[in-house]
């Protein structure tokens, strides 16, 4: 049986050891989700491109990720995201 979670950081799997996502790497790998580009997900965390590269790569890393697209598919497997989860009501047309 494995401890619980006690940080607000997603978990990773067992091979990762003890290493968490950062809360920055939280945040980017969040928006990764969303589908924006490194530099749409730069001017959304008023960051720098190569710093979100650089967030991405470390959360490759600890995930054993090897894609973005691994990583989104890893953040859906494993930690159900509020954006995964989320319902978007649409504002109903005028009749």
């Amino acid at each position: 049986m494995q401890p619980q979670n006690q940080s607000n950081s997603f978990p990773l799997p067992p091979s990762a050891g003890s290493q968490r996502l950062s809360p920055a790497e939280q945040s980017v790998v969040t928006l990764l989700f969303e589908g924006l580009s490194n530099k749409a997900i730069a001017q959304r965390l008023i960051l720098s491109p190569r710093t979100v590269e650089s967030h991405i790569s470390h959360a490759l890393a600890k995930t054993g990720c090897q894609s973005r697209l691994e990583l989104t598919l890893w953040l859906i497997a494993n930690c159900q995201p509020e954006a995964a989860t989320s319902v978007v009501t649409l504002p109903g047309l005028p009749a």
